[in-house]
Order: C-alpha cells, then sequence, then structure tokens
C-alpha cells in the first residue's frame, strides 16, 4: 500500500518507518478503514478518496479489476463422486 508520509504526523508515531511492510500494511487498512467509514461502505467512493481521485472511476476500476482477477476466492468446483 502507498501511505503518504503526512499520514505519520495524522495517525501514528514520529518513528513509524512506512517502508516497513508491516507499518505500511498497518497505515494503509487503518486509512482504508477510515475511508470506507465516511462513504457509509461504499468500496468504489473510499477507493477514490484513498488515492485522492475521488468521482473518477480509473483507479477503484483498477483495484476491482485486480481483485476479481487475481485475488478473489471462488469456492473449488466439487466433482461428482463415484458410485460405491
Amino acid at each position: 500500500m502507498q501511505v503518504m508520509p503526512f499520514w505519520v504526523k495524522l495517525i501514528g508515531r514520529p518513528d513509524d518507518n512506512l517502508f516497513d511492510l508491516r507499518t505500511s500494511l498497518r497505515y494503509g487498512c487503518t486509512i482504508l478503514r477510515h475511508y470506507l467509514d465516511i462513504e457509509k461502505g461504499d468500496l468504489y467512493r473510499a477507493l477514490g478518496r484513498y488515492n485522492g481521485s475521488l468521482g473518477r472511476p480509473e483507479y477503484p476500476n483498477m483495484v476491482r479489476a485486480a481483485w476479481q482477477n487475481q485475488w478473489a476466492y471462488e469456492k473449488p468446483v466439487r466433482l461428482a463422486q463415484a458410485p460405491r
């Protein structure tokens, strides 16, 4: 997640390192949750706020497409069992 340095002053501690993977993920998830709360659960608008592109569809559409194409969980197809 790309987190802008000003967030450290707003919600973090001065010694937080945004180049640390866990720290960056924690910040990114916290920020996205904040925007989801502002947008009353509307992921599309929250992603726009996260990216600074509220009202423009490119970024939210890219994230949703990547999620659906690469990370979305689909239940595996169950194979019929052979009769016993």
